[in-house]
Parts: structure tokens; sequence; C-alpha cells
């Protein structure tokens, strides 16, 4: 039980962590917003192509639709997972660095 109520309380660390990693970065980084802009843009382009041709093409607007969703959520899966190994990275790194020292 206190397993799951520590992994619970992990993954909501985790995922509100890196919602706030990328609000920052949405802010602070220029290269980031620049990126999600133009995501923004083909995706906007891709809706109104898809509502353009609805009539010849009715399952286009729900592919595009269906393509966004799994994007994001693809997206958000590999920056948990990053995120996830850099914590991981980051214990490594502190016991190779005790160890190093130790022998200093």
């Amino acid at each position: 039980m206190l397993n799951s109520i520590l992994t619970q309380a992990f993954d909501q660390y985790v995922f509100d962590r890196v919602n706030n990693i990328l609000a920052i970065a949405g802010v602070a980084d220029a290269k980031y917003r620049k990126a999600l802009k133009e995501g923004e843009s083909v995706l906007a382009q891709l809706m109104e192509i898809a509502h353009e041709l609805e009539t010849q093409h009715p399952e286009l607007l729900h592919l595009v639709m269906e393509y966004e969703a799994a994007a994001s959520l693809e997206f958000g899966l590999a920056v948990e997972i990053v995120y996830r190994e850099g914590i991981r990275d980051s214990c490594s790194v502190c016991q190779e660095f005790a160890n190093f020292m130790r022998k200093q």
C-alpha cells in the first residue's frame, strides 16, 4: 500500500514538474517558443485544409484531430520519460561523484 501511495505521489510530482518546466520554457526559451508557434501554425493550416475538403474527404478532419492527439500524447510521454531518466541519472552521478571523492 505504501508503495502505491509513493508511486502515485511521485507520478503526480513528475507530471506537475514537467508541466512547470514546459511552461517556463514557453516563456524563457526562444527556440522552444518558436517551435511551439510553428507547430501550432502547421496544425491550424491542416485543420483549415481539412475543413475545406470536408465534403470530398470527410475522414480528413477526424484524421488530423486524431494525429494531433496522438502526437501530443507521444510528446508528453517522451518528456516524462526523459525527466524520469534525468532523475535516475542525477542519482547515479551523485553516487559516482561520492565514490570519486572517497578515493581522493
